[in-house]
């Protein structure tokens, strides 16, 4: 019996012993997302798929550009560097591959990776951009750099599976469906299911401001005729025929966290022919009565005022706009403080196509 007790207890005391001497001192930490060396210990802190101009998703493909915070911590008493330019890539199955360099686009935040040194006993965080499949798994190879020249370090494995981002891959479109909705209910007047499960905006004040550049091409056309009590009647003409006749075509350009941009589209009712048709009816009223009272007229051409709008001819943008969106509390509004939001007003308020 006690032969037999110690011939398993050696046994055990061999595995053990080969246990400990194979194999790299790297290894995969449970759960997939993190992983550690004697060096260094790399975890996935965030990661999203975000679109960067023309990288990132296709219409019609499950394909994307996911964004991966790699959380660096130096276990080593000298200071190392991970870099996207060497030493990290994105293994699927034996293929390996790099991340994407020198990724940009305009209006949103965006880290450049690059190559960073993280010092003894520091942590770090670092970007990586990686071109991937919706719901797949890959691993990420995270190779540091010593700074002792002939000195190398293992490769950390981190088990990547795409499937847990698959959320943010099906919001790239959100701030693209978010400004069809604010154009459709603030500016046509029209219902859009979208505004209040994508929108946040002061609906009122943006309203007002629209209200007030068309007002400015009425007065172009009859000068001190239409007072502020009067234009919401006119207002609200104008914006029933946009209702009808406008068209919008929006789509996400480029997004990342709470940031993106929305290449717009558009046609819109045209206001350049607005003097002219009020004009003709001016005359209009001067040959029918005879007589010559600038007032009367103005007040005839006004009274036909649904007519000329109608009448108004829709004028399609030739470059379209880029319009910078931005999110508060979790819902999708224009950033006012870019210029191009400009281009808003202009279109479905002063009736004019660029």
């Amino acid at each position: 019996m006690k032969k037999k007790i110690s011939i398993l207890a050696l046994m055990f005391a061999i595995m053990l012993a080969l246990a400990g001497c194979g194999g790299s001192d790297a290894k995969e930490a449970s759960g997939g997302g993190a992983g550690e060396s004697k060096v260094a210990e790399v975890t996935i802190e965030k990661a999203e798929y975000i679109l960067a101009g023309d990288d990132g998703e296709s219409e019609g493909e499950e394909t994307g550009l996911l964004a991966v915070d790699l959380k660096v911590k130096n276990k080593s008493k000298s200071t190392i560097n991970v870099s996207s330019y060497d030493g990290v890539y994105l293994y699927d199955g034996d293929e390996q591959l790099s991340p994407e360099k020198s990724v940009y686009a305009r209006g949103i935040d965006l880290k450049d990776g690059g190559s960073s040194d993280i010092g003894a006993g520091k942590v770090k965080t670092i970007p990586f951009y990686f071109n991937v499949e919706k719901d797949k798994k890959y691993e990420i190879g995270v190779k540091p750099r010593l700074s002792e020249p002939g000195e190398e370090a293992d490769e950390i494995m981190l088990g990547l599976d795409t499937k847990k981002y698959a959320e943010s891959f099906d919001e790239i479109q959100d701030p693209a469906k978010a400004l069809t909705a604010y154009i459709d209910v603030i500016y046509l007047g029209k219902d859009n299911s979208d505004y209040e499960k994508l929108v946040t905006a002061d609906k009122e004040d943006v309203q007002e401001t629209a209200k007030s550049k068309f007002k400015k091409q009425l007065d172009l056309s009859l000068p001190d005729m239409v007072t502020d009590a009067d234009i919401d009647k006119y207002y609200s003409s104008y914006k029933t025929v946009l209702g009808e006749k406008a068209e919008v075509q929006t789509k996400t350009t480029a997004k990342a966290g709470d940031k993106a941009v929305v290449k717009l589209d558009y046609s819109t009712v045209s206001t350049d022919d607005l003097y002219d048709k009020l004009y003709n009816y001016q005359k209009e009223y001067r040959e029918n009565t005879g007589g010559y009272d600038t007032e009367k007229e103005k007040q005839y051409a006004l009274s036909k005022f649904d007519t000329v709008v109608q009448s108004l001819e829709v004028a399609k943008s030739q470059n379209g706009a880029e319009i910078s969106m931005i999110k508060k509390d979790g819902k999708w509004t224009v950033n006012t403080s870019d210029h191009y939001s400009d281009y808003l007003v202009q279109a479905f308020a002063e009736g004019r196509a660029y």
